[in-house]
């Protein structure tokens, strides 16, 4: 377990990610090609060597790819108004702060090899995640200079490909989960904690977990392709440094996800795919409790972020010049987890963009089958506003955006 461990570390530390997401803290894709169309392609085979849906590998043959991103985001949150003075309230010092969180480096890599001509093994590593760091004492914990939060997940994911026929194929994954948790300047809340010493400033912790996807994919008629995937609910071990503050006694699984997709071949070169993706954050009590209610800190139903289920609509397009480069784009929208009643906890958590503008291109390089790949990823500033559940008189502005350049070789 020690080994795990330090693997684990050195993995996260290597994909310290930042609050950057359309999807709550989900990305809006995985991999260079369906994050220059918008995150699509689950109906698309040569999206699936990362993440994405594992029966598209069985067309895939012999193939690797590794990937740098790198994200640049602004997070930020305002308080207006003056604290009310009135007995039993929190309030927030006036003024925008913004997170410190800047500039960060994400790897990823995928592998493929085709067993027969039926079926293939693959595997790819990716993640989610989000970070803010605020430099002040936002929740007045004077026992911290900052507020912040850290929560990565690193996905691992053996797969089976296998084709039913032609045109038609299946696909398993088991997804196995590493998560590290940490927060800190929440301790001015440890008098409401059902563990008041595991609420914050406890240092990084870990977690284990295991899931599994399945996928379809399939030529309905010609030109016209229909996939779908349904990943299960990641039970995960618990974080026992935050038992206090996370609902469950520091339950954090990673919640089910579903995804439907379509791609129609207008031409040989042109290409246009709609997805349409679940994300069921209502599962996982300590992202969906809401701060209102009425247990402890760390209960079962104790305050959690109060994160809605998210629904996302994703739309892109490949164009192909020649056999030797291709052009991409997408754009996708949905609503955002947070809700305006949750203002106050998602100061941790701003993930408030509902919508990515994305571009691509693939320029193929050297001998048959190698291509640099390039996407381009926009999530323009959104603002939430809700009132203050912890005085009156003040008002919470969440902001967050985004830019992502991803680069990545094929081989």
């Amino acid at each position: 377990m020690n080994k795990l461990r330090l693997l684990t570390i050195v993995l996260i530390s290597a994909l310290s990610i930042s609050a950057a997401a359309t999807n709550g803290y989900y990305f809006i894709g995985f991999g260079t090609l369906s994050k220059g169309m918008g995150g699509t392609g689950v109906a698309y085979y040569k999206t699936s060597l990362i993440g994405n849906n594992p029966a598209g590998r069985s067309f895939l043959g012999k193939q690797f790819n590794v990937s740098g991103t790198f994200l640049f985001p602004t997070a930020s949150y305002n308080v207006m108004g003056n604290p009310s003075g009135i007995d039993g309230t929190l309030p927030l010092a006036p003024g925008k702060v913004e997170s410190d969180v800047k500039l960060l480096f994400i790897p990823n890599f995928g592998a493929n090899w085709q067993i027969n001509e039926k079926s293939a093994f693959g595997m790819s590593m990716h993640c989610n995640g989000l970070s803010a760091e605020y430099p002040a004492q936002t929740y007045w914990d004077l026992s911290s200079e900052t507020t912040d939060i850290t929560y990565y997940q690193v996905y691992i994911d053996p797969s089976y490909s296998y084709k039913i026929n032609e045109k038609h194929s299946i696909g398993f994954s088991a997804m196995i989960v590493s998560q590290l948790f940490e927060i800190n300047g929440l301790n001015s809340f440890a008098g409401l904690s059902s563990s008041p010493e595991n609420v914050s400033g406890n240092g990084s912790d870990l977690s284990f977990g295991i899931g599994a996807k399945i996928g379809y994919l399939g030529e309905l008629f010609d030109g016209f392709y229909l996939g779908a995937t349904y990943q299960t609910r990641a039970y995960s071990s618990k974080f026992d440094k935050y038992e206090g503050l996370l609902a469950e006694q520091g339950s954090m699984d990673a919640p089910s996800t579903w995804t439907v997709g379509l791609n129609y071949e207008i031409t040989d070169k042109w290409r246009v795919l709609f997805d349409v993706q679940q994300i069921n954050y209502s599962g996982i009590k300590s992202l969906s409790n809401k701060f209102a209610s009425t247990g402890a800190l760390g209960a079962d139903n104790g305050p959690g972020f109060g994160w809605e289920d998210v629904t996302v609509f994703k739309f892109g397009s490949e164009f192909e010049i020649n056999e030797g480069l291709a052009l991409r784009a997408g754009y996708a929208f949905g609503e955002e987890p947070v809700r305006e009643s949750e203002v106050f906890f998602n100061i941790m958590a701003p993930m408030v963009n509902n919508q990515h503008f994305t571009l691509g291109a693939t320029k193929a390089v050297g001998s048959k089958g190698n291509a640099v790949n390039l996407a381009l990823s926009y999530a323009p500033s959104n603002a939430l506003t809700g009132a203050s559940p912890m005085d009156p008189t003040q008002e919470i502005e969440l902001d967050l955006e985004l830019f992502e350049l991803e680069l990545s070789f094929t081989f």
